[in-house]
């Protein structure tokens, strides 16, 4: 609206005089650093969510500069760097080797199924983590023709039934973000939440509806965590990885044209030190005509990859 005015406006003034040509100036030089606002704070926000979900599910501390509380500057994880490896770790928890995951903290990814700690000694090298089964479900291996379709509970991995409704047959539908979805049909917001449609739904999102979706990041990705890998996310700064570089295979240069702050915490891809804001060029960003990778310490201790698709010229 601000911009459809303004172009009406511009228009106007052709047939006007200079006094309302100055304003229309005025106001041109408003829009514009508006745009530049808008600009900064979404990447404002964009450097808040640096690998937050990681650093929140394995329990680091986020690090406040000034007093503020708004966007921690950097995480503290040495808890996680420097706790004995002769355990696991879940959800804050510890197991001693052989242990079970106990119910509660198996009920926080109900994909994951017989999770133990396991340990073993190959080469005079022993290991310790946590190992689970997939869980595999019928709908995985049979794709329904309508009207048919799967129903969820939000609590379960699978499927709980196959719900076929008959022709002409009411079903209940939760509308979000602009989709329809059928009653007990299963759906997700980003990385974050999975929620199931049912007549409680409301179009907010609430316990009732939705649970959390782990990243698993201490069950699949602890090992580069500690190596000070970097993670590879698409098209955004946090959520759950696509991938990882990691510095004893994938050699990385810093990019001495980035700005960067002169002191302070600073990221670690393996033993090298980035600064913030610094970029890092990983010689396997293999950039094509379809993506672009680019990787910069945005909040320490871990640097941020993100994969971006090019824009059609």
């Amino acid at each position: 609206t601000f911009h459809c005015c303004l172009s009406y406006r511009v228009a106007t003034t052709v047939r006007s005089n200079n006094i309302k040509t100055k304003m229309i100036s005025t106001e041109a030089r408003k829009y514009i650093l508006r745009l530049l606002l808008v600009s900064l704070c979404a990447n404002h926000v964009s450097c808040c969510n640096s690998n937050q979900k990681l650093y929140t599910e394995i329990g680091c501390k986020p690090v406040y500069s000034n007093g503020s509380s708004s966007c921690p500057m950097a995480y503290d994880c040495e808890n996680v760097f420097t706790r004995p490896n002769n355990k696991c770790y879940f959800n804050e928890n510890v197991y001693e080797p052989v242990a079970s995951l106990s119910k509660a903290d198996s009920a926080i990814n109900p994909c994951l199924t017989a999770c133990f700690c396991d340990q073993r000694t190959y080469d005079n090298v022993t290991t310790t983590k946590l190992t689970c089964a997939n869980v595999e479900c019928p709908s995985f291996f049979t794709r329904l023709m309508e009207p048919c379709y799967y129903q969820y509970d939000k609590d379960l991995c699978c499927e709980v039934r196959k719900y076929c409704p008959e022709e002409k047959a009411l079903v209940h539908e939760c509308i979000y973000n602009g989709n329809i979805y059928k009653n007990g049909q299963r759906f997700y917001v980003d990385d974050y939440l999975q929620c199931v449609c049912s007549p409680e739904f409301n179009g907010t999102l609430s316990d009732s509806s939705c649970r959390k979706v782990s990243c698993n990041y201490e069950i699949l990705y602890l090992e580069n965590i500690l190596k000070r890998s970097a993670p590879v996310y698409f098209e955004k700064v946090d959520g759950c990885p696509v991938d990882w570089y990691h510095p004893q295979y994938d050699i990385g240069t810093i990019n001495n044209t980035s700005t960067s702050k002169s002191s302070g915490p600073v990221c670690k891809y393996g033993d090298r030190s980035v600064s913030i804001g610094q970029q890092l060029n990983i010689n396997q960003q293999s950039d094509s005509d379809t993506y672009t990778t680019t990787c910069s310490c945005n909040i320490p201790p871990l640097v941020t990859c993100v994969k971006k698709m090019k824009k059609p010229v």
